[in-house]
């Protein structure tokens, strides 16, 4: 197993790639302390980690107040003995604008979650890694920092703000054996993207699997990579099969985009 007897703290645990990635942990040996918003989707979660024979805890968590960040980590630290991985996967995406027509006070909320919400957890998660003698972070980033889309901007200067973010942690906390790297997924299949797929072919008359088609044609691969794939991905950064790699960024997107 890749992380037997490690202590992952995954934020944003909802339906799609936070929970993947909670329960691709817990297959491959490790135990969670799990962080949300939404208690129903957490203590869910954390049902199908036990389920798989590890140990999971929860803390309702937003992750844009220092404080419930602080708790998250203190929790694993107190219930679980040890944070070996961080993995942020909170983020905020809408509302959806042009930029000349954009409310600015929208684009600071979307950085709130996606840029200075994964910073905090970081802090927080710092100092017990340093104790132990090494550890890793895990930020879910964006191909919006690859590929920006129309009306998302304040979404993809977040996720390009993290991006940078992740390089200077690496940097600065290498010598303390603390990795710092980033998933750079695509296009997920999952439920959110299984919704605007639904979504688009009912406003638009085309069939679900045309509109789908649609988007796999520009992926090399030819299909939308599932929410599990990117969770694997996650699961090798923040692995010992990982352990000198720190800095970099893992694209997850079929062959949408070549870095």
């Amino acid at each position: 197993m890749l992380l037997e007897g490690k202590v992952g703290v995954v934020s944003g645990v909802g339906p799609g790639l936070g929970k993947q990635v909670a329960l691709a942990f817990a297959r491959e040996g490790a135990d969670l302390a799990l962080g949300a918003r939404t208690e129903a989707m957490l203590k869910e979660t954390a049902g199908e980690v036990e389920a798989l024979g590890r140990r999971a805890v929860w803390v309702p968590t937003d992750v844009t107040d220092p404080e419930q960040d602080r708790r998250l980590v203190e929790t694993a630290v107190e219930q679980l003995g040890r944070v070996d991985v961080l993995v942020h996967n909170a983020f905020s995406t809408w509302p959806m604008a042009l930029f000349e027509k954009a409310d600015l006070t929208d684009w600071r909320a979307m950085h709130e979650v996606n840029f200075w919400g994964a910073l905090h957890l970081a802090q927080a998660v710092i100092p017990h890694m340093k104790a132990q003698g090494g550890g890793s972070i895990v930020f879910v980033n964006s191909m919006a920092v690859r590929k920006p889309r129309v009306k998302m901007g304040g979404y993809a200067t977040s996720k390009a703000a993290l991006f940078t973010a992740a390089q200077v942690l690496a940097k600065e906390l290498g010598p303390h054996k603390i990795r710092v790297n980033s998933v750079l997924p695509g296009w997920m299949w999952g439920p959110s993207t299984q919704g605007y797929v639904d979504y688009t072919a009912q406003k638009t008359g085309a069939t679900p699997e045309q509109v789908y088609a649609g988007i796999a044609d520009n992926i090399a691969l030819g299909y939308l990579p599932p929410d599990e794939d990117c969770a694997e991905a996650v699961v090798f950064l923040a692995s010992d099969r990982a352990r000198s790699i720190t800095g970099q960024t893992l694209d997850v997107n079929g062959g949408e985009t070549f870095a």
